[in-house]
This record gives structure tokens, C-alpha cells and sequence, in this order.
């Protein structure tokens, strides 16, 4: 999330010899770096120095063996993506990232509650977020509908939603023009297709490509975070499949970030602190009676808020 500059650490000692790379993958203590020809180059990160995730530049010296290296250090971030593990513990997913890429699919994988929580993840890290509903050949006519009204509350707030097919390739030419000269990454569910999109945009037969199981949360077709060049140019970066995006690691009162429409309403509350629960002079409340916001993002933000702690300070 924001505001922890050890997200934008300039990492170590440097005496130069060292030299710039992007990082492509990350595998425990090991990482592909791209020289600045492109030539991957097999690095083990240094113990004790700052952690480097796919998308960072980084710094990092040759060893003797031709194609390996150790990695020392980054170069600042203009952004970074973290997923909350608990309360204290955080996960790095992707960093330089211009815009979150939120794919869901249709039901029974399609979840406003994910959507809600990568919204709040992406709000607070200060990134773009797009929806996309994929697999849309899965739908007829009626049901391609009423799942565009369905997600019309995110584009009233001025999100971007797009809807795509890889089996038919609808959307995708607009994805490509959204995805020139960026660097994204596609978080959501297994299953819903990022894979298949990632190959149906750079022409990678070698995913494994993964079909959803019977419960609908899908089985992990990849093991690792991974960056992908676009032949039009930008980057696309796959995190495994992430059923639901953590966000122990915030406040109760950050998980108004990702819900634009109650926060601006906040500032019309009688009280200063107001939750938007039960309190006397609730400007959200009153929406909520008068049915100008949305039940179901209403809903989310109490179940997500709820299960937040108080954080004490």
C-alpha cells in the first residue's frame, strides 16, 4: 500500500560495476533478469537487501558464469501492488505498474465482493484499476446483458469495464489499444482466463491453461508471477491465481478508498467519524433509503469493513 518508503528503497552500497536489468520472474531466491538487450540473464537476489518483485528494475552484477548474475538492489518505484497475508505480513506482487487489471467471469465465478477488495488494494496503492469480464461466449444475449448492468455501478463511478472472449475474440483489440506502451497485471480468481489471455495477446502456446473446477474457483496453472512483452508494445504481467485479495493490513477506515460513492458522502454525515452504520444524521444511509447507491457495494463494504480489527496506534 502506500506510504512505506520501503517501497521505493534505493537499495545498498553501489560501486559501479553494477548494471540495469527489468525483472521478469521471480522463484523463491531466484529471479530472470532482462539486460538491457533482453537477454535473460538467471540472478539469485542478495540475502538482506531490499525484496525486488516482477516489474522492478533492478541492479545487478554479473558472476563468472555467462547468463547469471546477483541482484543488489532497485531502483525507485513509481508504484507498487502488495497482497495483505495477516495483519503484519505482506506480500509483494508486482511493481511500475500503470494499471490493475481486475479479470472475473461469469457466474458462478463473476464475485462484487473480489471486485470490491482489489478496488480497495488498488485505490490505496495508487494504481489504475480496469474491470474486465471475461469468457463472454459462455453467455447469450440475454445473459451478455445482465451482466453489463450488473457491473454499470463500476462504470457510473468512471471505472473502466471491458468484456472480452478468447474463443471468439471479442474485446480483445480494445484490451490491445487500452494496453499499448503500459505495464499491467491481471489479478483474479483461477479460471477466469488470464492465461488465455495473456496467449491470445502475445501468441505463448506454452501457458498451461487451466479449465475451471466444479466448485468454480479454478486450480493454479502457474507458479509464479511472470512478465510478458506485447508485440504492440507495453507489458503484461500474470500473479497466480488469488481467490481473495487480503487486505488485513489496513484500517477500518482505508476500506473507503475503494468505495468512491460512500466516501464522497461522508463528507455530508452529521458526525466526522461516521462508520455509515447505524449513526443518527448518516448521509449514506440516507442514500442507501433513497436507493441513489448501490445495496450490493453497501453490503461489501460492511462485510469487508467487518472483518477488519481496529487497528491501535
Amino acid at each position: 500500500m502506500k506510504n512505506k518508503k520501503q517501497f521505493f528503497h534505493k537499495s545498498a552500497k553501489l560501486d559501479g560495476t553494477e548494471r540495469e536489468g527489468l525483472l521478469v520472474t521471480t522463484f523463491g531466491a531466484h529471479a530472470e533478469v532482462e539486460d538491457e538487450q533482453g537477454n535473460p540473464i538467471r540472478c539469485h537476489v542478495r540475502k538482506n537487501s531490499d525484496p525486488v518483485i516482477t516489474g522492478d528494475t533492478v541492479y545487478w552484477v554479473p558472476e563468472q558464469e555467462p547468463h547469471t548474475g546477483i541482484i543488489v538492489g532497485h531502483l525507485p518505484r513509481k508504484s507498487l501492488l502488495c497482497r495483505a497475508e495477516s495483519a503484519h505480513k505482506f506480500k509483494l506482487v508486482a511493481a511500475n505498474l500503470d494499471a490493475i487489471i481486475i479479470v472475473t467471469a461469469p457466474p458462478p465465478v463473476l464475485s462484487d465482493e473480489m471486485i470490491d477488495r482489489y478496488l480497495i488494494a488498488a485505490e490505496l496503492s495508487n494504481i489504475r484499476p480496469i474491470i474486465l469480464l471475461n469468457k463472454m461466449d459462455l453467455l447469450d444475449e440475454s445473459h451478455k446483458n445482465e451482466m453489463r448492468e450488473r457491473l454499470a455501478i463500476y462504470q457510473k463511478m468512471g471505472y473502466l469495464v471491458l468484456y472480452s472472449s478468447t474463443l471468439t475474440h471479442d474485446g480483445l483489440a480494445e484490451l490491445e489499444t487500452f494496453l499499448k506502451d503500459k505495464t499491467c497485471v491481471l489479478v483474479g480468481a483461477s479460471g477466469v482466463g488470464k492465461s488465455s489471455i495473456i496467449v491470445s495477446l502475445t501468441s505463448r502456446s506454452a501457458i498451461r491453461i487451466g479449465e475451471l473446477s466444479a466448485n468454480g474457483l479454478g486450480k493454479h496453472t502457474t507458479t509464479a508471477t511472470h512478465l510478458y512483452h506485447l508485440p504492440q508494445g507495453g507489458s503484461l504481467i500474470d500473479s497466480p491465481g488469488v481467490r481473495e485479495f487480503g487486505l488485513g493490513n489496513i484500517d477500518k477506515k482505508d476500506v473507503l478508498a475503494g468505495f468512491i460513492e460512500l466516501n464522497s458522502l461522508g463528507e455530508l454525515c452529521k458526525f466526522r467519524n461516521c462508520q455509515h452504520e447505524l449513526e443518527p444524521g448518516c448521509a449514506v444511509q440516507d442514500a442507501l433509503k433513497n436507493k441513489t447507491i448501490d445495496e450490493r457495494r453497501y453490503a461489501n463494504y460492511l462485510k469487508i469493513r467487518g472483518g477488519l480489527r481496529e487497528k491501535k496506534w
